[in-house]
């Protein structure tokens, strides 16, 4: 039985430009490499739901149950240590990606060897993540699921990967268990997901353990504590994963009632159809078209050639080949200013912004410290600086949270703007050697839109820990075992200072990150902007010299090419046609 049945299928613009980008990786005219960019900017573009919570709150099973297979590993002791991500495949394929690049191929039956602590323990086998290809209409409508490790376990660095995946989420399963009571750990870290998440959906998992008065008690109680947690209430989904899973194996529809799993899909689905990512869709149909008319003059001036009398283009060839000396001071004018104005970027205006915001949270917060540490000092001495220490991580964390996503905004539109001035002056001059190309040889060539677009995947993430060296374990000893009233101005001196430690060392991070990723991404830009060019160049040239090479051949060999650049030329206005429905904006969503 399918649990999806009620999933409406509504990424059309996705499914059409995937599927052009596919019939054209069968066209030789079209650049492969130009494809796979635009093909990766497609997948970028998948729904990512992420599945997060403390650990053995059900991740793997309900994800399981999503899926109607026993795919991913699970167990009674914490297991998962790497992120598995699940796409859609034809058929089933696991594969395993490495931190040094490698990828292995694995049987499925092989999985947990690499993703749970048992098999890979502390990720010894250095696993960066591991792929699943699973043939699930779920999966087939662009959704990616992502299990990730438990938050909380004794395996600290597995709540680390889960920090930095919560970059990727579009939308973010928050797994709680009904036979455990919310703790201030999960709220805590209710906190970091909502700054990261688009959306979220609470689950209480685990519900076939309670009887019908238990569940109505546990539940009201996690919609308690979370509308408590973010200040409104939220609606939370009781499910049963293993009821889901069983209801799929042996299609029991009243077990599947029972789970409480058509409610949630019912409400996922209808999130999900919105035409998400159809100006996504466009500006890759836009990008695609713009490959498909310049592909398309190329095969026409291969085709011009093969029919121009060999003195004739030889000087065409010259010519054009004189017009190329012309590019490279311009290829290494836009090299110079474009990692100029990206180290301005990164340098002067992220630097003032960090270091203004850091001076502003140190002297805030001191005053809030001191407010804090009034309307607490009544408590007993261990209690105010536990308290005191929590209420320091909370609201560094979430303050830094707050401008990371500001700033994240204001780069990211600054990068775009330096990105679409950049392409425009190399697409300009690419359609500049294709009209130049084109008169040539007397060929119309009409300059086609296109649309740029930068990818901001951070490896950014937070993890505070409240772990202290030994020394400084052994003076808070000290301290917090003389009287409160001799107690008191150290715990509050020791507040301060791990507030001031906090917001300097976040402000490095900050710096660091977003400094890093402006420079991948203007690597990444300028390599794309540079191929492109030498793509032209390339493309341009060859029509002209293979169409002399097979002039020079004879009479046979120039017509059998010509029967296959008019093939080429069919295959070529038929997808230009398939993706006219986007370019108009007119596709379903």
């Amino acid at each position: 039985m399918d649990i999806f049945s009620n999933v409406t299928e509504s990424d059309h613009a996705l499914v059409l430009i995937r599927a052009g980008l596919s019939e054209a990786r069968a066209i030789p005219a079209l650049d492969a490499g130009e494809l796979a960019a635009l093909a990766a900017r497609a997948e970028a573009g998948v729904f990512n739901l992420l599945a997060v919570g403390e650990f053995k709150r059900g991740k793997s099973s309900l994800l399981n149950a999503l899926l109607g297979a026993d795919i991913l590993p699970v167990g009674v002791i914490p297991l998962t240590a790497i992120a598995t991500i699940l796409s859609y495949g034809e058929s089933p394929l696991v594969e395993v990606h490495f931190e040094q690049g490698d990828i292995r191929p694995i049987a499925l039956s092989e999985l947990a060897d690499y993703v749970t602590e048992t098999g890979n323990p502390r990720n010894t086998k250095g696993v960066r993540e591991v792929h699943i290809r699973w043939p699930s209409p779920w999966l087939a409508q662009g959704v990616r699921l992502i299990d990730t490790p438990g938050i909380g376990s004794i395996h600290r660095h597995n709540s680390a990967v889960t920090y930095r995946y919560l970059e990727r989420a579009d939308a973010v399963l928050f797994l709680l268990s009904a036979d455990q009571p919310v703790g201030q750990a999960e709220t805590e870290f209710l906190q970091g997901v909502r700054a990261q998440a688009g959306r979220l959906f609470f689950l209480l998992n685990k519900c076939d353990l309670l009887d019908e008065r238990e569940r109505a008690e546990s539940l009201a109680f996690t919609e308690r504590a979370l509308a408590a947690a973010v200040g409104r209430t939220v609606p939370v989904f009781a499910v049963s994963a293993r009821w889901a899973l069983e209801a799929g194996r042996h299609g029991d529809p009243a077990r599947l009632a029972a789970s409480g799993f058509p409610a949630f899909t019912a409400a996922l689905a209808r999130f999900l159809d919105t035409g998400k990512d159809q100006a996504l869709a466009r500006a890759l149909a836009k990008a695609l078209g713009r490959r498909i008319a310049q592909a398309r003059l190329e095969t026409e001036l291969a085709r011009a050639a093969l029919h121009t009398p060999v003195a004739q283009l030889r000087e065409k060839i010259a010519a054009f080949e004189s017009r190329r000396g012309t590019l490279e001071q311009d290829r290494h004018d836009v090299l110079i200013l474009l990692q100029a104005e990206v180290g301005q970027l990164a340098g002067e205006t992220l630097t003032s912004a960090v270091s203004a915001f850091a001076a502003d949270l140190t002297q805030n917060l001191a005053r809030d410290l001191d407010r804090r540490f009034a309307e607490l000092r009544h408590l007993p001495l261990r209690t105010l600086d536990a308290e005191l220490q929590d209420w320091v991580v909370a609201r560094v964390r979430a303050s830094w949270d707050d401008f990371r996503r500001e700033q994240d905004r204001h780069l990211d539109d600054a990068f775009q703007t330096l990105c679409a001035r950049f392409a425009a002056r190399i697409e300009t001059t690419i359609d500049e050697l294709y009209r130049f190309s084109a008169e040539l040889f007397a060929l119309p060539y009409a300059r086609p839109a296109t649309a740029s677009v930068w990818s901001q995947e951070s490896r950014f993430y937070y993890y505070f820990t409240s772990e202290l060296p030994m020394l400084a374990q052994l003076t808070a000893a000290f301290w917090l075992s003389l009287p409160k009233l001799l107690g008191e101005p150290w715990v509050r001196r020791r507040a301060q200072e791990q507030m001031r430690m906090l917001v300097d060392r976040q402000a490095g991070r900050v710096r660091h990150d977003f400094v890093e990723r402006l420079a991948q991404s203007r690597q990444a830009f300028t390599s794309a902007l540079l191929q492109r060019l030498d793509n032209a160049l390339a493309g341009i040239d060859s029509a002209m010299r293979r169409g002399l090479a097979l002039s020079l051949e004879g009479e046979q060999a120039a017509a059998r090419r010509a029967t296959e650049l008019a093939a080429d030329l069919d295959r070529l206005d038929r997808l230009a046609g398939r993706l006219q429905p986007l370019l108009e904006g007119s596709a379903e969503s």
